[in-house]
């Protein structure tokens, strides 16, 4: 891997200018208005502020089309909103190489678009990719069902272009699948919410397009007979995606759900379909249907899209597939990745979030998995502090994680308070 930086007090790459108007209740982040929002129009622009913000002591939260924002700890403080959304050219897209290269205003439903073009995707489907940028994609680490087959950011992330807070273009990694060995820097902004640097370009290794799609519908009677029935499915046959839900969220008359995607030819996904069955038998559950194509594809992203599900607050459980009952048991809507063992949940007012969160979080730490807030009302998060907050437990990542904060952004310049420990 290589990393280069370019001097700060180099001219700007492209131009310079940003539009810039006042904050609004409306760009408030769990709660706190910035005091100006900044629209740069170039890479330059971009660059100018991030250095004024920090030479002049300001916090500075960047954002793509600010669908997400409401992942993350309160900010600490808030002086600048940079919306990059103006950002936004798929600068290269080398179909041979199956790679591409794209600035971080770019949504994934364009990216999408130009893609398909080829026969290619680049294989991550969060909610909303009409308005999921490529930077909110990487700053969240944002995924979806397709994880259970595809992998994550971090899988298909080949190289990164980040503003540091002294205004200088930073690059790690490159546009080639293999890279040489040495730190992998530009992981470690997967899922730091921009508190390490302001993403403005990503290169991806792509994937040839699947030729079908189709899908299987289990019903199940409980918590406990889904998690067995997916377990059964994915020992059979490998499944493209592969998630639990309730039985309201997924369209079944039943208490739970499972839905069984498959990815491939015609033959493959026919021969997958007929495994998923012969298996949902031997762990009784009853296949309720079967879908093809489009259908299969919106049933895969109306399961992706209950994260951002409207609720106080929308719960995150990280842990062992086999220990999903003991999450999916609780009162609540609720979908899971069952390959995964990773697991949301809804709470749909101020109280039935704390009661969640105390009722679940110390047994999943003490099983060794997680649970975080994932997305908050702020009443909520200010209320959750004494339980831990949104991150809980933080694990013994955290010292590192404050090392990497200290020489990354020393002056604290970048989304204060946003990420785990207050970082």
């Amino acid at each position: 891997m290589s990393t280069t930086r370019d001097d700060a007090g180099a001219p700007p790459l492209v131009g310079s200018g940003s539009q810039q108007r006042a904050g609004t209740p409306a760009d408030a982040v769990d709660g706190v208005v910035p005091a100006r929002v900044l629209r740069p129009v170039s890479l330059g622009a971009a660059r100018d502020a991030v250095r004024n913000a920090a030479n002049a002591g300001e916090a500075l939260l960047a954002s793509g089309r600010g669908r997400h924002l409401a992942i993350g700890g309160v900010p600490e403080r808030l002086d600048v909103l940079l919306q990059l959304d103006l950002l936004n050219r798929i600068r290269e897209h080398a179909a041979a190489d199956m790679t591409v290269t794209v600035e971080a205003g770019c949504t994934l439903a364009t990216l999408a678009a130009t893609l398909a073009e080829a026969g290619q995707w680049l294989p991550l489907d969060p909610p909303a990719p009409e308005e999921t940028t490529v930077g909110g994609l990487i700053a969240a680490n944002l995924s979806g069902p397709l994880r259970a087959s595809q992998g994550t950011v971090r899988d298909l992330l080949l190289g990164l272009r980040w503003i540091a807070p002294d205004g200088a273009l930073v690059a790690g990694g490159g546009r080639v699948v293999k890279n040489v060995a040495g730190y992998d820097l530009p992981k470690a902004h997967v899922g730091a919410l921009g508190t390490l640097g302001v993403i403005v370009e990503a290169t991806f290794k792509l994937r040839p397009r699947p030729e079908r799609e189709g899908a299987v519908l289990l019903a199940c009677a409980d918590a406990a007979s889904a998690v067995n029935a997916a377990l059964a499915v994915r020992d059979a046959v490998e499944p493209g995606w592969l998630e639990i839900a309730s039985g309201t969220v997924a369209g079944v008359d039943a208490p739970f759900a499972v839905a069984c995607g498959f990815l491939g030819v015609a033959a493959e996904v026919e021969d997958a379909r007929a495994r998923a069955r012969a298996a949902a038998d031997g762990a009784k559950a009853e296949v309720a249907g079967a879908l093809d194509d489009e259908p299969a594809r919106e049933l895969r992203a109306r399961l992706g899209g209950f994260a951002l599900a409207p609720a106080a607050a929308v719960l995150r459980a990280s842990t062992l597939p086999n220990r999903l009952a003991d999450v999916l048991d609780a009162q609540a809507p609720c979908v899971a990745h069952a390959a995964n063992g990773v697991a949301r949940l809804v709470a749909q007012n101020r109280e039935n979030a704390i009661e969640l969160v105390r009722r679940l979080r110390v047994p999943i730490e003490r099983a060794g998995g997680a649970l975080v807030v994932e997305r908050a009302t702020p009443d909520v998060k200010h209320a959750l502090r004494e339980l831990g907050g949104v991150w809980g437990d933080p694990g013994d990542g955290c010292e590192l994680m404050r090392r990497l904060k200290a020489a990354f952004d020393p002056g604290r310049a970048l989304a204060p308070g946003r990420f785990v420990a207050d970082l």
